[in-house]
């Protein structure tokens, strides 16, 4: 029996590993999170591909950790349904404003590291804040 390959991952389909992670209750393993995704998109990924995008890698991280502080409460779950959802939406809520966090750090420490290696050689802020050009229209359609 030959094997299906799995379709490249789309910026959709790490949008859903992204708000599965998100949203992940309990122990949290790369062979979990695969076969959960699999469930859900009805293929199945290696965990070097999801690795490969650091997006998916940092939330991997960042929920396994969460999840790790994770703490019991001691008064249980609420009764009623509107506070379970709401307690569920913070939660979601927080996880992502935790990965977003993550990597907006990383971006901002890529941005230092390209604006002291542009300044190395002698690209000046002003080069760097150029407006870039515009691109030229189709002469053939005719100039209005």
């Amino acid at each position: 029996m030959k094997k299906v390959r799995a379709p490249d991952l789309t910026p959709e389909l790490i949008a859903q590993v992204l708000e599965m992670l998100d949203t992940w209750k309990g122990k949290l393993t790369w062979d979990l999170l695969l076969t959960a995704f699999e469930t859900s998109c009805g293929h199945r990924y290696s965990r070097f591909t999801f690795a490969e995008y650091d997006e998916i890698a940092i939330a991997f991280s960042v929920r396994k950790e969460a999840l790790r502080g994770n703490f019991s409460h001691s008064r249980g779950t609420p009764r009623d349904e509107r506070i379970r959802a709401a307690l569920a939406q913070a939660e979601r809520a927080t996880a992502k404003a935790k990965r977003l966090q993550v990597e907006n750090d990383l971006l901002i420490e890529q941005f230092v590291t390209w604006a002291i290696n542009a300044e190395r050689r002698g690209v000046t802020l002003d080069m760097l804040n150029a407006p870039l050009p515009k691109p030229e229209r189709d002469r053939s359609k005719g100039v209005r």
